[in-house]
């Protein structure tokens, strides 16, 4: 039994941390091969990343529009779905404007802005509104927008 799932089972038998997600995505909550685990409460950017770390997983990266596909599918069937924003693992906390992957230290390449952001310039004096979030969209899709990284939402770890 590995060092998470042994955390995870600890944690889960006080209180339930996580949401069971579809059948064919959770085998067992918490356990190494479930690939996204949706915990159970709100965070700020930073404890976001650092709980998924915890948990030996990454705050979710969203590289394609496969991949935020697959997110929204996950996310739409949990009970957190309605609350509409979740972190993911993106900012441009050393570079304003620059986006860059908190896991992998690689620039932002694909992206699917909400089309009604202003995007940061390099000048721009923003202090904290430095961190993505899936946004669910009036049109009924998931956008990202930058938020104050000291706000919580729900948020999603995926195998490292």
């Amino acid at each position: 039994m590995s060092l998470v799932f042994l955390i995870c089972s600890l944690i889960v038998s006080v209180t339930a941390i996580v949401t069971p997600i579809s059948q064919r995505m959770v085998k067992q909550e918490c356990s190494e091969d479930t690939p996204i685990v949706v915990p159970n409460f709100k965070a700020n950017w930073f404890k976001a990343v650092e709980y998924c770390h915890y948990l030996g997983r990454n705050l979710m990266g969203v590289a394609s529009a496969e991949k935020q596909d697959t997110i929204t599918t996950v996310l739409e069937e949990t009970d957190k779905f309605s609350d509409s924003s979740f972190w993911i693992g993106a900012s441009d906390l050393a570079e304003v404007g620059n986006f860059h992957w908190h896991s992998t230290g690689t620039r932002v390449t694909w992206y699917n802005w909400n089309e009604m952001l202003e995007l940061p310039k390099a000048n721009d004096n923003r202090k904290d509104d430095r961190c993505v979030v899936l946004n669910h969209h009036q049109q009924g899709a998931f956008k990202w927008i930058i938020n104050n990284c000291w706000d919580e939402y729900y948020f999603a770890c995926e195998r490292a």
